[in-house]
């Protein structure tokens, strides 16, 4: 009797989320749009194919960075539709580039039930972890990129990100204009787990080390093979690593366990030809039936989508336009109900 009752509520929690699959209808990118601190800001789009996005809000912030940022701008927003199917978390690098690339030492953490109203957190690593070696102010270079993923086995959300230091700096055969050899800052991959108000995190951990820097983590979970694959960016200045050579491109690793260790697959999975890509972002299009690589050509000042049927292989499918309102740069993508479109089209006219 007790097989038959688990089996039961098996069966209905599984027909729950189905019916939930079934009711998206539309997909939400939430992106910054430029490096100006009118740009550094969360900016919504919808589609109703994943491919061709309509700003919402005339294109205009949809939460103002100074309401929630230390820096007073933001990038990189990471969205998440929580295990409860309805609370939404969103991680945000705390940066104003016009300040310098090396003046970022924290992230935001953002949670709200409607989309429209956020409860925010923002983190100063060198406050909150300063008294770990290596995590002082003088030594951090960066924290970037941040996601957030739900861990089935802790049951906690996992948040990871980028972290940049300069005691890890390494040498490039690039000069600088004093003729000074060029020093790579170093990115690896670490995580943290929320608190269950998705207000503090516990201390970084390393979850990825590509062994140069990297930076731009993307996480998944491939439930037909049974593993997590991890897209990431090969950052920086083009080097030999391990006898490959970095190019600025999306690359993927796999494993078994969501905090690793990684098999790196030494191939870029963008379109043929194109660099410097970052940004990358995999979401599955409401049918099942294909996975969309989404990623920043930052140089070029577009986004580009690719799909694939087996999580590995990509192929090219478009540019996003270069005009008007949706210019995004590094962004999220979930699906969304009608009924949380209506009420984001209300709300965001």
């Amino acid at each position: 009797m007790r097989i038959l009752t688990i089996l039961l509520t098996f069966f209905i929690a599984l027909g729950s989320q189905a019916k939930k699959k079934e009711n998206y209808t539309k997909y939400l990118f939430v992106f910054f749009s430029n490096n100006t601190p009118e740009g550094e800001q969360i900016r919504y789009a919808v589609s109703d194919n994943g491919f061709d996005y309509t700003s919402l809000n005339d294109g205009k912030p949809v939460v103002l960075s100074d309401t929630i940022a230390l820096t007073k701008s933001i990038r990189d927003p990471h969205i998440l539709r929580g295990q409860d199917g309805k609370t939404f978390y969103m991680v945000l690098t705390d940066m104003r580039s016009s300040l310098g690339w090396q003046s970022n030492d924290g992230l935001i953490l953002m949670k709200s039930t409607d989309l429209i109203h956020w409860q925010h957190t923002a983190i100063d690593f060198p406050t909150r972890f300063g008294h770990l070696p290596g995590f002082d102010r003088k030594n951090l270079h960066a924290v970037w990129a941040p996601q957030t993923i739900w861990d089935p086995v802790e049951q906690r959300y996992l948040i990871y990100y980028s972290i940049g230091r300069h005691d890890w700096e390494y040498p490039t055969n690039d000069k600088n204009r004093d003729g000074s050899i060029f020093n790579q800052p170093y990115f690896k991959l670490f995580y943290s787990y929320a608190n269950a108000d998705f207000t503090d995190i516990t201390e970084p951990k390393l979850l990825f080390d590509f062994g140069k820097a990297s930076i731009d983590g993307d996480m998944i979970r491939d439930e037909k093979n049974d593993q997590y694959v991890l897209f990431f960016k090969d950052e920086g200045r083009s080097v030999l690593n391990r006898g490959w050579r970095t190019r600025q491109g999306v690359m993927r690793a796999t494993s078994k366990n969501i905090t690793g260790p990684w098999n790196i697959e030494w191939k870029h999975l963008q379109k043929a030809g194109q660099y410097p890509v970052e940004g990358s972002s995999v979401f599955p299009l409401i049918d099942g039936s294909k996975w969309i690589l989404m990623y920043d050509c930052y140089a070029n000042g577009h986004y580009q989508f690719c799909e694939s049927t087996d999580l590995q292989n990509f192929t090219y499918v478009r540019d996003t336009p270069t005009s008007g309102n949706f210019t995004p740069r590094h962004g999220s993508v979930i699906p969304i109900t009608e009924k949380e479109y209506k009420k984001l089209v209300k709300a965001f006219k």
